[in-house]
Parts: structure tokens; sequence; C-alpha cells
């Protein structure tokens, strides 16, 4: 499909870094079953939520899976049936996720795709007495650890890393699969913060409606996606396009094409009005 074709000239390589967010627009409307609850949204408390899985190389970043989920909708079971739907476009050589992903079942699904990963752990209380133990230098900067979640658990490695902030040193944990150096992890998860900078570019190509139809929406959001890839390949190959250039460009073209169209007459055989 066209998606793929767009990737393959961008990404010529199979193998890419990549990121999974969640992102939620507000609706304003009636309740329906799939839509999700959050506080944070304007005037609403009512969201579409979208699962994004993106490329977050420098320079290249690019959209490869949206999917709608619902406010029951397992973070595994949509983790797993994104990497499903990439298979044979792009491997994904480390996949950067946020600690909303830091459960059990999540990181199970990742190991079963023997896909490596990088996210941020929650601050749980024995989390917090391993940092405790790092800053008193009674453990190294790598540490294996179990997490556990209600009877089921998972091995990883967390990774602690001292920074210094306005506020003073602070010590931050990430989990992997991989036993990568502190300075190292640190630097790969500077990197999902690109997928932050596609959802925002992506909303200035999403049409706007007021339809409550959750299909439409849906295909209004996939459409900004594809449209964001076309402006990626685009500045790729012509250098430095922004996206109100490359809208401006599109809409150029796309009046090109609608007037290169035979107009189809009206009844009594009368042409239309010019």
């Amino acid at each position: 499909d066209l998606n793929a074709k767009l990737l393959r000239k961008l990404h010529p390589r199979r193998r890419v870094m990549s990121a999974l967010d969640y992102r939620t627009l507000p609706f304003y409307g009636v309740e329906q079953p799939v839509l999700v609850s959050c506080s944070e949204l304007p005037g609403t408390r009512l969201g579409i939520r979208f699962a994004t899985l993106s490329i977050v190389e420098f320079g290249r970043t690019f959209t490869l899976e949206v999917k709608q989920v619902g406010p029951f909708t397992s973070k595994a079971k949509v983790l797993l049936e994104m990497l499903e739907a990439i298979k044979g476009l792009v491997e994904p050589k480390l996949i950067l996720l946020d600690r909303a992903f830091f459960t059990v079942d999540v990181i199970k699904a990742l190991k079963s795709k023997k896909r490596h990963f990088l996210m941020p752990a929650k601050r749980t209380a024995p989390i917090k007495g391993l940092c405790r133990a790092f800053e008193r230098g009674e453990i190294p900067p790598v540490v294996d650890y179990v997490v556990k979640s209600f009877g089921d658990s998972v091995r990883v490695k967390l990774i602690f890393v001292r920074r210094k902030t306005k506020g003073g040193w602070k010590t931050h944990v990430f989990v992997s699969d991989v036993p990568l150096k502190p300075e190292v992890a640190s630097e790969l998860y500077r990197c999902r913060w690109r997928i932050e900078t596609n959802n925002r570019e992506v909303e200035k190509f999403r049409a706007r409606t007021t339809s409550r139809s959750m299909k439409l929406r849906r295909i209004h959001y996939s459409l900004a996606a594809l449209l964001y890839n076309l402006w990626i390949v685009m500045r790729s190959m012509l250098g430095g396009l922004r996206s109100y250039e490359f809208k401006r460009l599109l809409r150029v073209r796309l009046e090109s094409l609608n007037a290169a169209s035979p107009q189809p007459a009206l009844e009594g055989g009368l042409d239309p009005p010019p």
C-alpha cells in the first residue's frame, strides 16, 4: 500500500528505532463504549484514544501504525497487534515506551516477540529501596530484577542513571531486557520524545469534524498520519520543506487534478457554467 511504499523510500534498511505511545483527543458529545475518560482534556472528560507506533530516528520519524483503543483494551494486546501489523515492513531493533507500559503483561509480550525494549520504571517501594542502595554505592548501576503482579512475574534489568538537575542530583531508573550502560540508556531514551513531536505534527493534518461516527474519526486520524508520512518523505527529498508549504503544494496539486477531470454535463445536454 501507499504507506509501505513511502516507508521504503525513507527507510531502505529494515532495522529501526521505534516508540509506542498513546494519544487521547477530546470528544464533545454523548458517551460511547469506545471512549475513554480523561480529566486532562479541555472542556470534556470524554476522549478518543489512539495507539501510535512510530520510527523515531533523527530526521526520519515515520508513523508505522495507528489503532484506536478502548477504556479496557489491554496494552499487551495492543502491542502484539501492532507488531503483527508491521511484520515484514520493518524490524524494531529497540522499542521505547513510557512508564504506563511498565507491566508484567507488556514485558512478557515484548519478550515473547524477542523485541528489545527500554522504558522508565514505576517508583514502587522495592525500586525506591534499590535507588537508595545505589545512591549509597551498595549496588552497581545495572542489576537483575523481578517485576511481580498478582502472582505473575518477569525478569528484567534495572538501570540506574544519576542526573544533575536544578534541584540537585536525581536518580532515574530504566527497565530493559539488555544490560545497557547508564549513559547509553539515557541517550537512547531521549529519542522517545520524537514520537511526541510526531503526534503534534500529525494533528496539523487532521481534518476537523463534528461527526459522532467513530469510523469517520478513525479514518480522519489514519489519513492525517499518512499525510504526515508523505510530508516527511518529501521533506527528505526536497530538503527543509515545512508542513504549511507541503499543504500548499498538496492543495495546488489537488486543484489541478480536479480541474483536469471531465465535468459531467447537465440534463438537456447543457454544459456546466464556467
